[in-house]
């Protein structure tokens, strides 16, 4: 979404804002220092990021109930070489998301040793009234590494990918997503402790119930 629209929005959201204060204002008038708070509140969200978690302590193993829960440790542990114990996970976007962006996932894990294991993420994403809410996954690869291991038990963060947000220009849209390791290079389980992934908000909700907002 270009600059100026966003601008205009924010500009739109003062104006009505305003126009009811001074309905309700017994003078008429709105104070300097309500107009100040006011922009500093639209100015708040102006494209902030947000994160949305998934503790994989909560999440929905698959039939087998696999991956394992470590109950000493807390998290689930993905094996070596067996892609087919899958966490599945089913997300509807927050209202304040900024509708058309993009989001990045993020697996938080535990790294005891300086290889690094492949985890993959499936996932399709449509918006309310898609008749196309069934379409194929996308699967994509964790490459990133957010700290380097030198020794010991590290709280590593593995980033996939940014993900294409432009085509899903509803709010509530819904994620079906699905997480599992694929490799053979690290040795035993890997211990993880939850997924989330980071997006953009710009308000504190909708306008509508069910729409963004600029509908007049």
């Amino acid at each position: 979404m270009a600059a100026p629209i966003r601008a205009h929005r924010i500009y739109l959201d003062i104006r009505r804002t305003l126009d009811r204060l001074t309905r309700m204002s017994p003078a008429g008038r709105v104070s300097s220092q309500l107009l100040q708070g006011l922009l500093e509140g639209q100015l708040e969200y102006y494209e902030r990021w947000e994160d949305l978690r998934f503790p994989f302590s909560r999440d929905k193993q698959g039939q087998t109930q696999k991956p394992d829960y470590d109950y000493t440790n807390m998290g689930l542990l993905f094996p070596q070489n067996d892609p087919t114990e899958i966490v599945y996970i089913i997300a509807q976007m927050s209202h304040k998301m900024l509708v058309g962006s993009n989001f990045i996932p993020h697996i938080h894990f535990i790294q005891s040793v300086a290889d690094q294991p492949t985890f993959k993420l499936d996932y399709r994403w449509v918006k309310q009234g898609d008749d196309d809410a069934l379409k194929s996954f996308i699967t994509i690869t964790a490459s990133t590494f957010t700290f380097a291991w030198v020794s010991g038990d590290l709280l590593q963060v593995a980033v996939f990918p940014e993900i294409d947000g432009s085509d899903v220009m509803d709010i509530s849209s819904f994620l079906d997503i699905k997480i599992y390791r694929d490799d053979n290079v690290v040795t035993g389980d890997v211990l993880a402790k939850e997924f989330d992934f980071h997006y953009k908000v710009d308000g504190n909700g909708s306008e509508f119930e069910l729409v963004k907002g600029d509908v007049d």
